[in-house]
C-alpha cells in the first residue's frame, strides 16, 4: 500500500518504495531505448571481442588450459540459472539502482547500501581494466603497424575523456556507439570460429572435449582451475547491469526480462564456440604455451587460419571492443553514483540529470575522475612508460582491476539471490518456486564457489605483483566501511535511511 506521499508502506511501517515523481531528483529520460537498445549496453559491457581475446588466452595460459571452454561453460550455466530469478525481480522493481535496489528491498537498507556502495567501485574498477586492455593493445598495435612508441597512459587518459564526452549526450548516442561496436566484434569473432571450424583446426583436430566440465576438478588440468573458471565468470560482468536502465526503457518490464536473458544464453552459446574454436585452432599439447605470447595468440590464430589482413581487422576491433566495453562500465558506474546521490547517501549533485540531454552529467564527471585518479596511482607505481604497456596497463591494470572488481560482482549476485527469496517470501507475496527458490540457491552456490576457488589458487595470479595479496582485504575492508556508514545514517538519519535503495519509477510503461 502507499500513503499520500506516493511512498509504499509495508505491514511493520517501514518504508517498501518510494515513487521517483516524489523526490527532487532529477529524472533520467524515459522511454529512451528499446529492447535492442539494452541488448546493446548489457552485450557490449560484457564486450564479446574483450572477453574472448583477453580472457580465453589467459585463463588456457595460467588457469584452466586446454578445457577452458569447459570453465565458460560452467559459467553460463550459473549464470542463466541465476537470470531466472534476477528477471523475476525485475519485473516487480524499476530503479536505476539494479543490485543496490533489489537488495535493499530483500535484505534492507543497511546491505543494500554496501551494495550500492560495493557496486559502484566494482564499475568504475571495471572501466579502469578496459581502459588498461585498450591502451595496451593501441600501443602495441600501433608501434607493430607504424614503430611508434606510445606510452600506455596517453591513449588510456585519452579514451577515458572521450567516453565521458559521449556520456554527456543522450544516452541514445550511447547506444549508437555501443551497438556499432558490438555488431562489428560479433562478426570478427564469427569469422574466426567458421575459419578455424572450417578447416578443421590443428593436426589434432577440433576440441570438443575441451568442454568437460568435470575436469574442471583435475588438478592436472592447467596451473589453476579456479583462475579459469573466474576469468570465465569475468566475461559475463555487465548484463547484470540491464535493471539500472529500466528507467530508461521502452516497456521495462518486458524489455529488461527479455534483454536479460537473451544476453546471458546468447553470449554463453558465443563464449563457448570461440572458446572450442580457440583451442582447436593450436595443437593439443602446445595451446597452453601458445596462449602466453604476448604477440596475440588470436591474431597468430587468424593469420594461420585466414589472412593478414583478417588479423589486422581483428587488431583493429579489440580497440573499439575494449573502449564500448570501458563506455558501457562508465555507464553504469554513473547510473549507481545517480541512484545513490538522488537519495542523498552520497552528495544529492550526483542525483541531477542534464537538463537537455536527461542523463546524470555529474556523475558522469565523477565516474571520469575516480578512473582518471586510479589509473594515475598505477602509473606512480608501476610506470607510465615506453614499454610497459604489457606489463602495467595489461597484467597489472587489466587483470588486477578485474579480478577486484569481480570479486564484489560475484558476492554481490549472491546476496542477491538471497535477497530474491526473502523478498518474495515477506509481506504476503508468492512467487514461483523454480524461479524464486530453487533456481537462487543453485545461483549461490555456483557463484561462492567460483570465489572459493580463485581465493584457493590466488597465488598463481601473484607473480611479482604484490597487490594480489590485498584483493580480499579491500574487499571486505570496503564492505564494513559501508556497513558502519549505513549504521551511522540509521541513527543520525532516519528517514534518509529508510529511503536507501527504495526510489523506483512508476510512473513509466509498467
Amino acid at each position: 500500500m502507499t500513503d499520500h506521499h506516493g511512498v509504499g508502506v509495508g505491514r511493520q511501517g517501514t518504508i517498501e518504495t518510494v515513487s521517483i515523481s516524489d523526490t527532487d531528483a532529477g529524472r533520467l529520460k524515459p522511454g529512451a531505448i528499446g529492447l535492442m537498445g539494452v541488448i546493446f549496453v548489457a552485450v557490449t559491457g560484457a564486450a564479446p571481442i574483450s572477453a574472448m581475446l583477453f580472457n580465453v588466452p589467459f585463463a588456457t595460459g595460467f588457469g584452466t588450459g586446454y578445457y577452458t571452454p569447459a570453465a565458460f561453460l560452467f559459467a553460463a550455466v550459473v549464470l542463466t540459472i541465476f537470470s531466472v530469478g534476477y528477471v523475476a525481480m525485475a519485473k516487480e522493481i524499476s530503479a536505476a539502482g539494479g543490485f543496490y535496489s533489489f537488495i535493499s528491498h530483500g535484505l534492507g537498507q543497511a546491505l543494500g547500501l554496501a551494495t550500492g556502495i560495493c557496486g559502484a567501485v566494482a564499475y568504475a574498477l571495471f572501466e579502469v581494466s578496459l581502459l588498461g586492455g585498450f591502451s595496451y593493445f593501441f600501443s602495441t598495435n600501433f608501434n607493430s603497424w607504424f614503430g611508434w612508441e606510445i606510452p600506455w597512459i596517453l591513449p588510456a587518459v585519452v579514451a577515458a575523456v572521450l567516453i565521458a564526452v559521449l556520456c554527456w549526450f543522450d544516452v541514445e548516442l550511447s547506444v549508437k556507439v555501443l551497438g556499432v561496436a558490438l555488431i562489428s566484434e560479433i562478426i570478427i569473432l564469427v569469422i574466426f570460429d567458421v575459419l578455424v571450424f572450417g578447416q578443421g583446426g590443428s593436426d589434432t583436430g577440433i576440441a570438443y572435449d575441451s568442454i568437460n566440465v568435470f575436469k574442471l576438478t583435475d588438478p592436472g588440468v592447467g596451473l589453476a582451475a579456479g583462475v579459469g573458471v573466474f576469468l570465465a565468470f569475468w566475461s559475463w560482468v555487465g548484463f547484470e547491469a540491464i535493471p539500472n536502465y529500466a528507467e530508461e526503457s521502452k516497456d521495462p518490464k518486458r524489455n529488461v526480462v527479455r534483454a536479460t536473458m537473451i544476453s546471458v544464453i546468447g553470449l554463453g552459446v558465443g563464449y563457448v564456440i570461440t572458446a572450442v574454436a580457440f583451442e582447436s585452432a593450436f595443437p593439443k599439447d602446445q595451446v597452453v604455451e601458445a596462449a602466453q605470447d604476448p604477440a596475440g595468440p588470436f591474431f597468430v590464430a587468424m593469420e594461420a587460419f585466414g589472412t593478414p589482413w583478417l588479423a589486422t581487422i581483428m587488431q583493429i576491433l579489440i580497440l573499439t571492443g575494449a573502449f564500448a566495453c570501458a563506455m558501457a562500465f562508465h555507464n553504469v558506474a554513473m547510473r549507481y553514483f545517480y541512484a545513490m546521490g538522488r537519495e542523498g547517501i552520497l552528495p544529492s549533485k550526483l542525483g541531477s540529470t542534464h537538463p537537455k540531454h536527461k542523463v546524470p552529467h555529474v556523475a558522469n564527471i565523477t565516474a571520469l575522475v575516480v578512473a582518471l585518479v586510479i589509473m594515475l596511482i598505477w602509473g606512480i607505481f608501476s610506470g607510465f612508460g615506453f614499454g610497459e604497456a604489457f606489463d602495467t596497463a595489461y597484467v597489472r591494470i587489466y587483470t588486477m582491476m578485474a579480478v577486484q572488481g569481480v570479486v564484489w560482482i560475484l558476492a554481490i549476485q549472491a546476496l542477491c539471490a538471497v535477497a530474491i527469496i526473502v523478498w518474495f517470501r515477506k509481506d504476503g507475496r508468492k512467487g514461483n518456486p523454480l524461479t524464486t527458490i530453487i533456481c537462487p540457491i543453485l545461483a549461490i552456490v555456483g557463484q561462492v564457489f567460483a570465489i572459493f576457488l580463485l581465493f584457493k589458487n590466488i597465488d598463481t595470479l601473484a607473480g611479482t605483483i604484490s597487490y594480489v595479496q590485498a584483493i580480499a582485504p579491500i574487499a571486505v575492508i570496503l564492505v564494513i566501511v559501508a556497513l558502519v556508514y549505513a549504521f551511522v545514517l540509521r541513527s543520525t538519519n532516519r528517514e534518509k535511511f529508510d529511503r536507501i535503495g527504495r526510489v523506483i519509477d512508476d510512473t513509466g510503461d509498467l
